[in-house]
């Protein structure tokens, strides 16, 4: 099986006993969006042993999301700087991606919510200066403001990490290459035959072959062939033979015939239709990719059904056989 992606992990960050029940509503936002959130309150009640969880978790996460009120934080022994403050220099040195959420002064508050300590009201006033600095912030009035706040904003990220791996991930398939007419187009190469003949499967080959040129058993008429059968009972292995094998020397006028898989990563919709335009037009590729989409798919249409060399190629369907005209030299696309 392939292997499942790895789960994307939060940071939360924030004093503990001013703001439960908003560090709640971050957690429950994370996880509306599928990510899943570190804090404090899975966090050893030991000074030592916080700071290293702590430090740890801002580590292995994705994002930080940083929540600030009017409490600076809890200073560990022998330490200049508030728990708080570590976990934000720690995910700005690793430079992931970081959230900044204020409250807003129209927020409702009781006395525990703000530290009255002039040292603690100074560090938190530079520590907000840093953490702003260079970022947009979003202030909430309430804990499900700041819930909704998050989820807007881990959406938006999720959105954009989406967009750059697509632009990062490799491409695993070779430089397309669109032959001309009528040699065949074989898009993605049939590479699970395990032997160099197919043996067997004498009655399905022989429907294919009759589908496309006596018609006395399969009517005239059927302008689609679906082999269809569980996984692993040879369907590709089977049109890939009488792609390759039998459709040339029964069909020794043919036109052109492609073949696409639908397995493939590159194999969607958009370039299915505008590789099979390339190849039954004889342009390049490039030229092709210029124009609309719904003119691409209305030429290929209108360009198949034009000439009477060409019929329009299968609905993309996967392990399906598109079935060539009844007149002229007709054009067999296969895909699997």
């Amino acid at each position: 099986m392939p292997e499942q992606p790895k789960r994307k992990t939060a940071m939360i960050s924030s004093t503990s006993v001013d703001l439960p029940e908003h560090r709640q509503e971050a957690m429950d936002a994370c996880l509306r969006q599928g990510i899943f959130p570190r804090a404090m309150e899975h966090l050893p009640a030991r000074d030592v042993d916080a700071m290293r969880v702590s430090l740890k978790m801002v580590e292995e996460a994705d994002i930080y999301i940083g929540i600030y009120a009017w409490r600076y934080g809890h200073v560990p022994e022998g330490c200049d700087i508030s728990i708080t403050e570590m976990e934000f220099n720690r995910a700005d040195e690793r430079g992931i991606p970081i959230l900044v959420f204020t409250m807003h002064h129209d927020h409702p508050l009781t006395i525990s919510m703000v530290e009255v300590g002039k040292d603690a009201q100074e560090k938190l006033k530079q520590l907000k200066e840093r953490v702003c600095h260079g970022r947009g912030r979003l202030e909430f009035t309430s804990p499900v403001e700041l819930r909704s706040h998050i989820i807007q904003s881990l959406g938006a990220w999720k959105e954009g990490e989406a967009a750059n791996q697509e632009k990062r991930a490799p491409s695993f398939h070779p430089p397309n290459f669109i032959p001309t007419a009528p040699a065949p187009y074989i898009a993605h190469s049939y590479s699970l035959l395990q032997t160099r003949e197919v043996v067997g499967r004498c009655t399905e080959l022989n429907l294919l072959t009759d589908w496309v040129t006596a018609n006395t058993i399969v009517p005239r008429d059927v302008r689609l062939f679906n082999v269809v059968a569980i996984g692993g009972m040879g369907k590709s292995a089977l049109t890939w033979k009488w792609f390759n094998d039998i459709a040339p020397n029964e069909l020794p006028h043919l036109a052109g015939r492609m073949w696409w898989s639908f397995y493939e990563s590159d194999a969607y919709f958009e370039n299915l239709v505008i590789r099979a335009l390339a190849y039954t037009a004889g342009l390049p590729e490039a030229e092709v990719r210029q124009r609309p989409a719904l003119d691409r798919e209305d030429q290929l249409g209108m360009y198949s059904t034009s000439s009477p060399s060409w019929r329009p190629p299968l609905p993309p369907l996967p392990r399906r056989t598109g079935r060539p005209g009844a007149t002229g030299r007709p054009t067999s696309t296969t895909s699997a």
